[in-house]
């Protein structure tokens, strides 16, 4: 047992000298494989997305909202005497944001897709709080129109909607700060007219 042993014991020992000579000499074993190295990240930049089509997209985007502000500078003021004065005063006040927010929606909607992805993102993002900030004041409208004269409940419920259908379109006044993480937008928004403040 003792001689098997020490036969193992050499026979190891004869194999570890032989591996150091060969490191010594320069034939080590090859060492693991390395993975290949990475390929460049893909970008999503291309020729077509800085081309006119993506100024003129910008020009499409920042122009319905320009119009939707232009719109609302011109809100008229709220006035009257009387509750059915002043009833008459909201109603236009509703009508009024009610037509700048569906020539908005209407505008967003007839843009074409962005070439750029996170145009199409913000404009859905837009028409998004510019349709439920428009459906909110059709309905205050229609429900105050509908109510008596003197329905000093249905003036406060049609105040409460032109104030929640305000709080929608508070977070989409500024299209280009809703594109400013996309560099091709970005540019195409520093030409387009209609970006321009």
């Amino acid at each position: 047992m003792c001689a098997a042993h020490k036969t193992s014991a050499g026979f190891l020992g004869a194999a570890g000298i032989a591996l150091a000579a060969m490191a010594l000499a320069g034939c080590a074993p090859d060492p693991a494989p390395q993975a290949a190295p990475a390929p460049p990240p893909v970008t999503t930049s291309s020729p077509a997305a800085d081309s006119a089509a993506t100024v003129a997209w910008m020009n499409g985007f920042c122009g319905a909202v320009r119009d939707f502000v232009d719109g609302n500078n011109k809100m008229p003021s709220a006035s009257g005497e009387t509750v059915e004065a002043i009833k008459k005063s909201t109603s236009d006040q509703l009508g009024h944001y009610s037509t700048i927010l569906s020539k908005t929606v209407d505008g967003l909607s007839a843009l074409p897709a962005s070439p750029v992805p996170a145009g199409e993102t913000a404009k859905q993002e837009f028409l998004g709080k510019y349709t439920a900030a428009r459906d909110k004041t059709v309905k205050a409208k229609a429900d105050l129109d509908a109510s008596g004269k003197n329905d000093t409940a249905a003036q406060g419920r049609a105040v409460e909607g032109l104030i929640a259908a305000q709080k929608d379109t508070n977070g989409a006044l500024d299209p280009v700060a809703a594109i400013l993480g996309a560099p091709e937008l970005k540019t195409a928004a520093a030409t387009a007219e209609r970006c321009r403040p």
